[in-house]
């Protein structure tokens, strides 16, 4: 069975180094069963250096010839690096007679001073015949069967009017020849670039022109496949350096890949797929240190309606409209013919055509620095029009560029169009203009120049990302902070692949540095990033990082304990950036500032969800809620609030003193660094303000009275002095405690609100048959009395502190964010 060909061009920068060529030797020693031509290309710096030595010798630059030493000795180097002294003497002779031949060219081309088209394009050419000639050698020492393609020898042209037709049939023919007489060979190495004419002139193929060799011969041969490795994993969505999200895309017709191309995205230039399209030739274009990758395949169109509707976005710079209008246009013919034919005389391309149904205008996108020159033109064939005011104004718009949406599958679908234009106006673009093709392959927009990303961007986003998308950004990973984050790298990829809910970790900020990424944080190494980070931390620029344009949803999750930080809260609000958070300072800012706060989010419709603030992840504010809407009323919510202070309390049995289970909890981390954070109650007191608020009550922190446990002379002495003074408390809690004893009851630490709105906060011991009585270690517990939960309240106990309960309810806050936003959980 005869082995099929691939053809293979690889990016020219590759033969600038072994390192390069030892990538492509790896590669293509790994190919089974198949023949395959390589079309060999020198890299950029190579040719301008050859380019160099011409422009020296025109100028007769005594520098040429130092410069011709040093590429020589380099190009020696090269060899000696690729291949072995025992069989690198061909190399070495045939590059250093190519030299001596280029001194002789360059001496005559120094002696008249100019230099000939075809004798410029022999030097600048060598680089591709000494790439060709290392390459078929070292591959033959590695064991591989490999010989030279001179492709001026194959590749026929007719060329005419400075263009050339390539001769298919003529070309098969040699080929075939030189392929008897090689048969054996199973790699073959092509100079690209070259062609020749009948005549024996040799013709540039142009500035594509190694792809649109390898085209060629993937035509001739009806190859199995033509390869195009590169530096990128595919044809991307969109530019990626515009649009950060972007993916890579599995599948193009060639139609779609031909608009892409059209539109300015980075793939293969038209010309390079022509000749293998006409063959129907499937095309890759895969990344060369990711050959595992299947990259983007171009062929015939894919049934799998599993592709996305639209392919790709791109963008047109540099554009002006051409703008004219007048009501003497209307149902007058060939309007449109006379300006176009015009502006094709003069050699102007018209990129884009819109006119309006009432034919009262009409306009067209051409490069802007062609703008000016179309502008005279037009006023000049429309004279007659212009005098007699049937046409108004002849006017150019300057700036702009041409967005456009490619997919095959387009046509038939409707809604299409809506959804693009809907993006834009989503994002604020202003549209200018709009063209679709007649094969509804296309739909474009011309927009200013200045809101091209962000058009990119809206549109990308509104058809590749999942309306579930969400730009996170964390601050303050620390106890919590840091349980958060690792619950959501155990959890992302799952709920993006079971619910299609797509949580983007974008940034994470701590006091005094921060780490941003413009997609995706790697989640499973956010330490190590964080750590490395050089960034300074600035609060302003993290939040516009995180208010992506091009995300749907934005949230920025708070798990500091800091007053600053709320304080930024309004101001995100009004930027439609959601919060999330366990802090309590925003829920208990004065009342006209937590008033507007939440007027604002019920306005803008965004979300500041913040169930952790009272008992860690048990659901106390989403149950009250649940309460108030139903239509309950509430009568009294009675709590122990404070995980430290119910463990205290918990543990107060009589048998050691306060002091000592205070030192001990402090030990095991259940306190504050400074233990007077939870002994003041405050904790409690900002716990039952959030609680009466969401009742619907006006309240302020100095409006509840709180039974302190800290002492008045040990208010503000100094740590390691109230440390050494905890025994001062001692007395009055012993006796609290006996007191309650004798009433076979327990004491609690508890935060009281009342039917009316008035509020306490104290020390109050309970039966210990009541609920509040049996609660253990950390747990907190709430009754909610209510006209429904009258006789017997209802309660919600469970684990009130530590930093995996309270992450997980910070969790469930975001998982509660994205159902909100439309997720199916």
């Amino acid at each position: 069975m005869e082995k099929a060909f691939s053809v293979y061009k690889f990016d020219r920068e590759l033969y600038s180094s072994k390192d390069g060529i030892d990538k492509i030797l790896k590669l293509v020693k790994n190919l089974k069963n198949r023949k395959l031509i390589i079309i060999a290309s020198q890299n950029t710096a190579l040719e301008k250096r050859l380019e160099e030595l011409v422009f020296l010798a025109v100028a007769r630059e005594e520098l040429l010839w130092s410069r011709m030493e040093k590429l020589k000795s380099d190009q020696l180097t090269l060899i000696e690096q690729l291949i072995p002294p025992g069989i690198r003497h061909s190399s070495e002779t045939d590059l250093r007679q190519n030299f001596q031949n280029i001194e002789e060219v360059l001496k005559s081309v120094w002696l008249v001073g100019e230099c000939s088209d075809i004798t410029k394009e022999y030097i600048c050419g060598l680089g591709n015949v000494w790439i060709t000639q290392m390459l078929t050698e070292r591959l033959k020492f590695d064991g591989i069967a490999a010989a030279r393609i001179n492709s001026k020898e194959i590749i026929d042209v007719e060329n005419s009017n400075n263009s050339f037709t390539i001769r298919l049939e003529s070309s098969s023919v040699k080929f075939d020849t030189y392929l008897s007489n090689n048969n054996s060979v199973d790699i073959f190495v092509a100079t690209g670039g070259m062609a020749m004419t009948k005549e024996g002139r040799s013709v540039s193929l142009g500035r594509h022109g190694m792809e649109v060799t390898a085209s060629v011969y993937a035509n001739i041969l009806l190859a199995e496949e033509l390869v195009f490795w590169t530096d990128s994993d595919g044809v991307k969505s969109a530019d990626p350096d515009k649009v950060p999200a972007a993916v890579t895309i599995p599948h193009l017709s060639y139609a779609e890949a031909t608009e892409l191309a059209y539109f300015g995205a980075k793939i293969l230039h038209p010309a390079a797929f022509t000749y293998a399209i006409n063959k129907k030739i499937p095309i890759r274009i895969r990344h060369i240190d990711n050959p595992e990758l299947p990259g983007t395949l171009i062929s015939e169109p894919s049934s799998d309606t599993g592709d996305n509707i639209i392919k790709g976005f791109s963008i047109v710079d540099d554009i002006s409209l051409l703008n004219i209008e007048g009501s003497g246009m209307v149902g007058v013919p060939g309007i449109s013919s006379r300006l176009f034919s015009a502006l094709h005389k003069k050699g102007i391309s018209v990129i884009t055509i819109s006119q309006a149904s009432s034919e009262h205008s009409i306009c067209c996108g051409v490069a802007s620095d062609q703008a000016e020159k179309a502008k005279a033109i037009a006023r000049e064939i429309f004279e007659p029009e212009l005098l007699s005011f049937k046409i108004n104004s002849i006017e150019t718009e300057d700036k702009c560029a041409i967005l456009g949406a490619v997919g095959d599958r387009m046509s038939g679908t409707p809604g299409i169009s809506a959804k693009f234009f809907g993006a834009l106006g989503k994002a604020g673009i202003n549209v200018h203009a709009i063209a679709q093709g007649s094969s509804e392959r296309n739909i474009s927009a011309v927009i200013k120049s200045e809101e091209a990303t962000r058009a990119l961007r809206a549109v990308h986003s509104g058809f590749y990302l999942s309306n579930q998308t969400l730009s996170i950004g964390v601050i303050g990973p620390g106890l919590i902070g840091s349980t958060f984050l690792d619950q959501l790298a155990g959890e992302a990829e799952r709920l993006k692949s079971n619910f299609g809910v797509d949580l983007r970790l974008r940034g994470i900020s701590r006091s005094q540095k921060m780490i941003l990424n413009e997609n995706n944080l790697d989640m499973s190494n956010w330490r190590e990033l964080l750590d490395s980070s050089t960034v300074s931390t600035d609060i302003d620029e993290f939040a516009n990082h995180i208010n992506s344009e091009y995300i749907p949803h934005r949230v920025i999750v708070d798990c500091t304990t800091s007053e600053g930080i709320p304080a930024n809260y309004l101001n995100w609000i009004k930027k439609g950036i959601h919060i999330i958070t366990p802090n309590k300072k925003a829920g208990t800012l004065p009342m006209p500032q937590y008033t507007e706060l939440m007027n604002e989010a019920r306005k803008r419709g965004v979300h500041f969800l913040y169930e952790t603030t009272v008992g860690a992840g048990l659901p106390i504010i989403g149950t009250l809620r649940d309460l108030i809407l139903t239509g309950d009323k509430i009568k009294k919510i009675e709590g122990v609030f404070s995980g430290t202070l119910a463990y205290l309390f918990w543990r107060f049995d009589g048998t050691k003193p306060f002091s000592t289970l205070v030192r001990e909890a402090r030990e095991l981390g259940f306190t504050e660094p400074d233990p007077r954070d939870d002994l003041s109650g405050m904790d409690i007191v900002r716990k039952t303000v959030i609680l009466a608020r969401e009742v619907g009550h006006s309240i302020e922190i100095e409006d509840i009275p709180v039974k302190s446990l800290v002492p008045d002379v040990l208010v503000d002495v100094s740590l390691d002095d109230f440390m050494s003074r905890l025994e001062l408390m001692d007395d009055e809690l012993d006796q609290l405690y006996k007191e309650a004893a004798a009433r076979n009851e327990v004491i609690k630490y508890t935060g009281i609100i009342n039917e009316d709105g008035k509020c306490d906060v104290l020390l109050k011991s309970y039966p210990k048959d009541h609920p509040f009585a049996g609660i253990s270690g950390t747990d907190n517990i709430v009754a909610f009395t209510t006209e429904r939960y009258n006789e017997q309240p209802l309660v919600v106990r469970g684990p009130g502190a530590g930093p995996h309960v309270t992450a997980g309810g910070v969790f469930a806050d975001l998982l509660r964010l994205a159902s909100f936003l439309g997720a199916k959980l």
